[in-house]
């Protein structure tokens, strides 16, 4: 994440649209120049560089003073680490790694109030993030290569900006690459092109028609390999000038020998932008990176010990942690297996210290060098970044090499096959929840900053996410959402009072008509509105001015009030006018985590809304999921969704007709599909029927694809936008066409199935039910 054009900064190949898959080109037309046993050009390229090498290492720098990485002293990065594991102590979590990856975990664990161990082999937090003060110079430097955030991601962004650390302050990169002598921008843009070819391309229109003439496109089968993908993007010229070398130096492999993905991933501008990264969000921490570290890390329920490898302690701490997640090399995990080590590249440091210079040493704080004319592959000066003044100056020269501590894994086909090896052992172990294998080393895979951060949250919240909602959690969300209605009431600055009818009658009616008529009041009155409502209601209205619950008044059925918009004493028909005073209130907007709800979207929430009552009089239950179609359905669902099913809740938001009876699914939910949420487990210790109702908007909101039968969840489903599903095989609501409208609650995409098309009243339930079921079914499949 240091500005190298390897790593990707930026980019994302899967968005573009370049064919990096491995296909077979055997029957293609070969390049005619394409040798693939052909290792002339690697060798001359490598030879030069090795020459370079010496001359650069023999040079005397006046006061300047050269060493390795090796020779830093390193402080913890924090004054509450330890170095020794306490072993009369147990964890919910033990976190292997205090990198990214590991500290999202150790920070959220803690605050769900887990307790968590964290531990590194290396003698500091931060992981190939840590800065810290050169002791020689004063500069707030990296130990392993700059860091440089950015991010397209809004939640990650809001993530990092952590209160518990250190505020970020904005940082827009630049910089340079020599090339023939000459300094250019990199990434490549206009004003590169034209420096290096003596064009004078003026805009993006010539630029673009400019790459365009000297592309090599690739072979149909698509690019086979780095070199073909990066003359495909750039043609030869360039490629040789800037990515050819560049690419030997960083891999020590020809791009003929590396996965296309590697070039795919360089960027190229078609303007003279000069800034590195083109994403919203670009910072860097104002104290630096170990000090936000050290403020996500310091908390009562986090230990953290340095010093300390995993492996020595594994027994132990097999026993000792509720779970583990491991951010260490995958294959250093199964090393007993007796596999094969996965291939890094490497990374050598040569420091130079420049005294008594209050100025700067380099043009940029970060300078390439695409050639063959010096061995590394960048320099670093760090004083640049923030402008930090310093009367001395420190710059980092790096050069790889297959031998030291793993940065970059090496994405060729004998290591592809070799991690699948590795993943498998990986997702076997995976499934009893005991170990997680998380981040760059646990995957094989380069991840940007930001990328880690995202993934290792959305891992997180795929295990832990309805947590946010269960005990002192749902405390903190209740005032949250206290709070946001309190700022809607002290916005309103009317003082005249209006009135809206109560309405008594069955929570789905309540829901379809009184509720979005209040609320189009809110919008449209030059009033402060005032509503009432039964016990349960207070959060349906939460935009109401001043709502009150009246006691002792119970739901039943009532016909609507006078007045309302649907211009009808019932709510069943095909439509409802729409020159009437009805706005549906925005429940998603209001009452979603924007956090939870982004970190779920990699297995979307799908909301399951079943009951089981005997209504209408009638002998059975005629709405209803069955306990099979839930196995299948389930089934069906779990591979790519996060799912919560909910079969009953607070009496206040049950439709009043009808009784509960006993259907034994959740029993084989729990055994059969234990990452499923029961809504039963999140109610518990609720004792208060508004909490109840908060609970369910809240869950609710997460959710884009609802699965309900008929009844007032039906109702409640279409109102949080996405795709509402409801089963129906019985109800007036098929009888009237209801459900034609209830796109109207909230723009959500309806569809609901029944028994045919002719729907005759009183036909017998079971033959009814099992006819619905499979189409049911059917319309699922089609739908998610």
């Amino acid at each position: 994440d240091g500005g190298d054009e390897v790593s990707g900064e930026g980019f994302d190949p899967e968005k573009e649209n370049f064919d990096t898959v491995a296909v077979d080109c055997s029957k293609e037309e070969q390049h005619n120049d394409y040798d693939p046993n052909d290792t002339s050009r690697l060798d001359e390229i490598l030879d030069r560089v090795a020459q370079s090498a010496q001359v650069a290492f023999d040079e005397v720098q006046y006061n300047v003073e050269v060493s390795d990485s090796s020779e830093n002293i390193l402080p913890p990065g924090c004054d509450y680490a330890k170095e020794n594991i306490d072993t009369s102590k147990k964890y919910d979590v033990c976190v292997v790694g205090a990198g990214l990856s590991g500290t999202v975990f150790a920070e959220r664990t803690s605050e769900l109030g887990g307790n968590v161990l964290v531990m590194d082999v290396r003698p500091h937090i931060g992981g190939n993030c840590f800065d810290y003060i050169d002791q020689k110079t004063g500069v707030l430097r990296n130990q392993y290569g700059s860091h440089l955030f950015h991010t397209k991601i809004e939640a990650v962004w809001n993530y990092v900006n952590n209160p518990r650390s250190p505020p970020w302050k904005q940082w827009y990169h630049q910089k340079y690459g020599i090339v023939n002598g000459t300094y250019v921008p990199i990434p490549v843009n206009i004003l590169t092109v034209n420096r290096l070819f003596g064009k004078n391309i003026q805009n993006e229109e010539e630029m673009m028609e400019w790459l365009e003439s000297v592309q090599i496109p690739c072979p149909k089968c698509g690019c086979r390999n780095g070199e073909e993908m990066a003359k495909s993007r750039v043609g030869q010229e360039l490629y040789e000038a800037i990515f050819e070398t560049y690419t030997i130096k960083q891999w020590g492999r020809s791009p003929r020998e590396m996965d296309a993905s590697v070039t795919a991933r360089i960027p190229v501008r078609s303007n003279f932008d000069p800034r590195y990264f083109a994403d919203k969000f670009q910072a860097l921490p104002g104290e630096g990176y170990t000090a936000w570290f050290e403020g996500l890390l310091k908390h009562d329920l986090i230990d953290v010990v340095i010093n300390t490898d995993f492996h020595d302690h594994q027994e132990h701490l097999e026993q000792a942690c509720g779970s583990i997640v491991y951010t260490g090399p995958i294959d250093r995990y199964f090393e007993a297996k007796g596999y094969e080590k996965l291939q890094y590249r490497s990374i050598t440091f040569r420091e130079e210290r420049h005294y008594n210079m209050s100025g700067f040493v380099l043009p940029s704080p970060v300078v390439n060098y695409p050639g063959t004319e010096v061995p590394y592959t960048r320099a670093i000066e760090y004083k640049h970044y923030l402008h930090r003044p310093s009367p001395h100056s420190v710059v980092v020269k790096e050069t790889t090499s297959d031998e030291g501590e793993p940065y970059y894994p090496i994405p060729n086909e004998k290591n592809k096959a070799l991690y699948q090896t590795y993943k498998d052992l990986a997702t076997d172990l995976e499934k009893n929840g005991k170990v997680m294998f998380v981040g760059r080393l646990a995957n094989y895979k380069y991840f940007d900053m930001d990328k880690a951060l995202e993934n290792a949250l959305q891992l997180f919240y795929q295990k832990n996410w309805y947590k946010f909602y269960m005990g002192e959690q749902l405390v903190k969300y209740k005032r949250h959402i206290d709070g946001k209605i309190q700022a809607l009431q002290e916005a309103n600055t009317h003082t005249d009072r209006c009135d809206h009818p109560i309405y008594t009658g069955e929570f789905g009616m309540e829901l379809r008509v009184n509720v979005p008529w209040a609320y189009h009041k809110t919008l449209h009155s030059n009033c402060r509105v005032q509503t009432l409502g039964v016990k349960g209601s207070q959060y349906m209205y939460f935009f109401s001015d001043e709502h009150t619950i009246v006691e002792n008044t119970q739901r039943k059925y009532a016909v609507l009030p006078e007045g309302n918009p649907f211009r009808s004493d019932v709510v069943h028909m095909e439509d409802f006018p729409h020159d009437t005073p009805w706005t549906a209130p925005p429940f998603s907007d209001f009452f979603r985590r924007r956090d939870i709800y982004d970190f779920l979207q990699v297995k979307p929430l799908v909301f399951i809304s079943n009951k089981y009552v005997v209504q209408w009089n009638h002998k059975h239950p005629d709405n209803f999921l069955d306990v099979e179609q839930l196995r299948e359905l389930l089934t069906y669902l779990e591979p790519n969704y996060t799912i919560v099913y909910k079969r009953s809740t607070a009496k206040s938001l049950e439709d009043v007709d009808g009784a509960e009876l006993i259907m034994e699914e959740k029993d084989m939910i729990r055994t059969e599909f234990p990452t499923v949420v029961l809504y039963d487990d999140l109610q518990q210790g609720i004792t208060n029927v508004e909490d109840e109702n908060l609970l369910l908007f809240g869950i609710m909101s997460l959710a884009d694809k609802f699965l309900s039968v008929q009844g007032g969840t039906a109702v409640a489903s279409s109102f949080f936008g996405g795709s509402s599903t409801i089963f129906i095989a019985d109800g007036k609501e098929l009888q009237f066409g209801d459900y034609k409208y209830f796109h109207r609650f909230s723009d959500a995409d309806v569809a609901w199935t029944h028994m045919d098309t002719e729907h005759k009243w009183y036909q017998k339930v079971h033959k009814k039910h099992e006819t619905t079921k499979v189409k049911f079914m059917e319309l699922v499949k089609k739908r998610l």
